[in-house]
């Protein structure tokens, strides 16, 4: 590569970690929250990534190259992680989440400590490692696209992790490439290029960074009354569809309707899609469709379940009458709203039934 063209990657790229690291100061400068620390850390990890990809700026540092690496190294398992709890806001993060993580950075001292023919083979498992999470990153986000119903999210996050999962994949591709052919990386003025593309999406889409992207998914409501209770003040003519949403919900029971989309739901309230979402968003303070309809469901079971006159209903048949297609993901749904298992929520219940009826 000729020296201007030298010079013009490194500005390119200083500019990107630059773009990179602001991102990640803006996530994680409000509340420290799962989906904010894990997207702040993967961040970091991208600016680590345009530093460790290109050879004249780690040259000189020795050792401390290592410092660039090893978070250049793990920044798949961190997008995967901060994926999994942005798109799915999950309530309390779950720590086997890091194990990939631990695996591929484990791995990555292992080959670094080892010599070409051992650390060889060691690579191009960790290059496996990334396409599968990078996939995965594509399914979430994919899968996410109906359902969710936070707009600035579903209009513009979700192309941007559709690009970043299919770079990673493409980087894992070229690097599986040099462990067979043994070709020393070289610099790259369109990787540099594509590097100072997503860090200016990334500030660009995180630049605020506010409640709309990171904001709490609704909780369950112990009272089914209040399902459809604004978040925010609702003009007459979206109170007139809140009214029509909660009797479908409520009286015709919609929610028991295998696969529900919120495309079906509109035509039944015969109105548009987006002004639906708007009202589920805006209104009434949901985040994802998906989940508005399964506490609806959660709330049926939770009766169901407390009802002694069902005591004898086994709890599969609940689970399908209540509009879940089995029974696996009823109870993981309904212990992630109540922290209980179903058989634990119809226990204390039923007991608690009947220690009433004992004192009167």
């Amino acid at each position: 590569m000729s020296e201007p063209s030298l010079l013009l990657e490194t500005i390119i790229r200083g500019i990107a970690a630059g773009l990179y690291l602001a991102t990640a100061i803006v996530i994680a400068r409000s509340l420290r929250t799962p989906s904010r620390i894990s997207g702040s850390l993967s961040y970091v990890s991208k600016m680590a990534h345009v530093i460790a990809q290109f050879p004249p700026a780690v040259a000189p540092l020795g050792l401390w190259y290592l410092v660039v690496d090893l978070p250049s190294v793990i920044g798949a398992s961190l997008t995967w992680i901060f994926v999994t709890e942005f798109f799915q806001e999950s309530r309390r993060f779950d720590w086997r989440k890091i194990i990939p993580l631990a695996v591929v950075l484990i791995n990555a001292i292992v080959a670094k400590l080892s010599p070409p023919d051992v650390a060889r083979p060691l690579w191009l498992f960790h290059n496996f490692i990334t396409v599968g999470l990078m996939f995965h990153v594509l399914v979430i986000v994919v899968r996410s696209w109906s359902s969710d119903l936070v707009e600035r999210r579903r209009l513009i996050v979700t192309p941007l992790y559709i690009f970043a999962s299919l770079y990673s994949i493409g980087v894992a591709f070229v690097q599986t490439m040099e462990l067979f052919t043994f070709a020393p990386r070289q610099p790259s003025l369109f990787a540099a290029f594509t590097l100072l593309g997503s860090s200016l999406l990334g500030i660009i889409v995180f630049g605020q960074a506010g409640p709309e992207l990171f904001g709490q998914a609704k909780s369950a409501h112990p009272n089914s009354q209040s399902r459809n209770e604004p978040v925010a003040p609702l003009t007459s003519a979206e109170k007139s569809l809140a009214a029509q949403l909660d009797r479908l919900m409520r009286v015709e029971r919609l929610y028991r309707t295998p696969n529900l989309r919120i495309s079906f739901l509109a035509q039944q309230l015969r109105v548009p899609e987006h002004r639906l979402r708007r009202l589920l968003n805006q209104g009434l303070g949901y985040r994802n469709f998906n989940a508005f309809v399964g506490q609806w469901r959660i709330d049926e079971a939770r009766d169901a379940l407390a009802d002694p006159e069902q005591a004898p209903v086994p709890i599969s048949t609940i689970a399908i009458d209540s509009g879940f297609q089995s029974l696996a993901p009823f109870n993981r749904a309904f212990k992630r709203e109540t922290g209980l298992t179903p058989t634990e929520f119809r226990t204390r219940a039923l007991g608690a039934l009947a220690a009433k009826s004992g004192d009167a």
